[in-house]
């Protein structure tokens, strides 16, 4: 349970972008919720554990203890994340948290970036014309022009890619695969990187390595040195929001900004249920009410 959890952290942090005191709070909360249903934490059966009544059960054991209604919101909104991971990781096939009433929170719009931000990350990049840097731009710009997860770009094999039809095949959360277009200049990037950059990489230890993206040994890469490149994204270019999972909502949100219809997003995104990709839906209506408020004189 233990790996698992930490798993889930590593997930929140570097795919989402959450700081090192959230994800300790989740640790916190999660932890809280496993030692109160069954002591022996350590060899606890998380498929047995998670269940409607014990989250249930939790709440009321929380209200018995006086907690304000925030922070039972807070930590009940823990557990029905790490639940939704485990979901879509396949590794639970029903979401057990789905009717838990908890007390109501405001709704959370994921952070996006604007147009002049994205083109302001792609030109940092290109001033570092190395073959990390060539590397990194290539990476970059895919996260972007798919909104590919950051599990999914590192796990993206040569085979998956092709450049003359300008798609590539993603493998998502729970082994589902979807089709993703690709626009003709980072088409053009992927060919240049995977046919001159990459080999220059890779070395005879790691040449079977299928993997897109390496690190300078040849390598495959990991989550945690992406997160340290939007690290120095975020210190070079002073934008404050910005995580791999940032360029994903970008993605979504510029789609539909462009005419895309949800149902379309959905698909590009590998949502299970269009319920996920509604939140999109009121980043536009926040867009809309910014026009609003800009055009109309009274």
């Amino acid at each position: 349970m233990n790996i698992i959890i930490e798993q889930f952290l590593q997930y929140l942090m570097i795919d989402l972008g959450l700081s090192t005191n959230t994800t300790s709070a989740y640790r916190n909360d999660l932890n809280q919720f496993f030692t109160s249903i069954d002591k022996n934490n350590d060899s606890i059966n998380y498929t047995k554990v998670i269940t409607r009544e014990n989250i249930n059960r939790y709440i009321k054991i929380m209200q018995k203890k006086q907690y304000a209604a925030t922070t039972i919101s807070r930590k009940i909104a823990s557990i029905k994340s790490f639940v939704s991971y485990l979901e879509e990781e396949g590794i639970l096939f029903e979401n057990v948290t789905k009717n838990v009433e908890t007390p109501r929170k405001g709704l959370s719009i994921p952070n996006t970036l604007s147009i002049d931000n994205i083109l302001s990350i792609l030109d940092y990049l290109k001033s570092d014309t190395s073959l990390i840097g060539i590397r990194n731009l290539t990476m970059i710009e895919l996260l972007y022009a798919t909104g590919m997860r950051v599990s999914e770009i590192i796990n993206l094999n040569l085979n998956d890619i092709s450049i003359e039809q300008q798609h590539l095949r993603c493998t998502g959360k729970g082994s589902k695969q979807r089709i993703v277009p690709i626009y003709s200049s980072i088409a053009t990037l992927l060919s240049t990187y995977i046919n001159f950059t990459r080999p220059k990489l890779v070395t005879k230890k790691s040449s079977d390595m299928k993997t897109v993206f390496v690190n300078s040994r040849g390598a495959k890469l990991t989550r945690q040195s992406i997160w340290l490149l939007t690290k120095e994204i975020v210190h070079a270019t002073k934008i404050k929001s910005f995580s791999p999972h940032t360029l994903r909502h970008s993605f979504a949100t510029h789609l539909l900004e462009g005419g895309a219809s949800l149902r379309n997003v959905q698909d590009l995104l590998g949502h299970s249920n269009i319920s996920t990709t509604q939140i999109y839906t009121h980043i536009n209506d926040n867009k809309l009410l910014e026009i609003y408020d800009k055009s109309f004189q009274r």
